[in-house]
């Protein structure tokens, strides 16, 4: 009977002690959340693409804190630099909230003098994964990295702008449904066009929806997502928006054949065919990686993307 007794109260004493010490981790783990991020760092849209820029180009600001403060959560922070484990593994439901995103403002607004290069979102509100920046109310989207990819071109010379007007008010203005988008970025393309005559070379900036497996790929243990471009052949003038497209896959083949998914030529019944390439000899589609993405992924791909691009429009390709 004593025994029993003993027995019992040893139990009692694991499960006390047991339940105590998760209380505490979990006491801890929010506590560390909250004041994590109420006072540590506040981090918007802006800010991310600031840094995104800034880490990738020919800018001396310190990165190294910064850049794991803007990539990490609260507990990956905790476990990197408490703990001293990297980080946690991504899970499928964080994964799957980067399928759809909503406008992001242009955090650059200073005017662009004759701009040559003209970066616009048929699909605006296609997103990237958004398991990173979760914590920050971060939104990434390709808009975001048309921003990201304009301040590159505009750092190597390329003076470019980005389409900011809202292609959803465009369709909701004409009472238009979701896949009259390309009508819709068309008359902003055109817009574009009779207001900076300067324009030469236009980029539909997209992401595909293919996993991650597909769209991603390591080089020397640094994540990139790939490219692929859409060119439409359903108009008199395709081979010449062809040749742009196959010069830029060029460049980034020479750089590593695995960061491009080639070029995919469309037409016929049951695709646009167009894409709004007929306006121009230099107008091509860019799928840049896709939803399983993250922002990271797809900045790393933008510093080889936009010097690919350079060196077409400075006729090195």
């Amino acid at each position: 009977m004593a025994k029993r007794m003993k027995k019992r109260r040893r139990l009692k004493f694991k499960y006390r002690l047991g339940l105590s010490i998760g209380l505490i981790m979990i006491t801890f783990l929010f506590v560390f959340n909250y004041l994590y991020n109420k006072f540590l760092v506040k981090i918007n849209n802006d800010t991310l693409i600031s840094a995104l820029v800034d880490y990738n180009l020919n800018t001396n600001k310190k990165k190294n804190l910064y850049y794991d403060l803007i990539n990490l959560n609260s507990t990956d922070f905790l476990l990197k630099y408490t703990l001293g484990i990297e980080a946690l593994k991504e899970t499928d439901s964080e994964e799957t909230l980067g399928v759809e995103s909503t406008y992001v403002e242009d955090p650059y607004k200073s005017e662009v003098k004759e701009p040559i290069l003209y970066i616009y979102n048929t699909h605006q509100t296609e997103g990237y994964q958004k398991s990173n920046n979760a914590s920050y109310n971060i939104t990434p989207s390709v808009l975001m990295a048309s921003y990201i990819l304009r301040e590159s071109l505009n750092d190597l010379g390329i003076p470019s702008l980005v389409e900011t007007n809202d292609i959803t008010e465009v369709l909701r203005v004409h009472n238009w449904k979701y896949k009259y988008s390309y009508a819709a970025s068309k008359l902003l393309l055109q817009d574009a066009m009779e207001k900076n005559k300067s324009l030469q070379y236009f980029i539909d900036l997209h992401r595909d929806s293919m996993s991650h497996e597909i769209t991603t790929t390591t080089i020397d243990g640094k994540s990139y997502a790939k490219v692929l471009f859409v060119i439409g052949k359903d108009h008199k003038k395709y081979e010449e928006n062809l040749k742009f497209a196959n010069a830029v896959n060029d460049y980034i083949k020479n750089i590593n054949p695995s960061l491009t998914r080639g070029i995919s030529i469309k037409g016929g019944s049951g695709v646009n065919g167009i894409y709004n390439q007929d306006l121009s000899p230099n107008a091509i589609l860019i799928e840049l990686g896709g939803q399983y993405n993250n922002i990271t992924e797809i900045n790393n791909t933008i510093t080889i993307l936009s010097k690919a691009i350079h060196s077409y429009v400075k006729g090195e390709t």
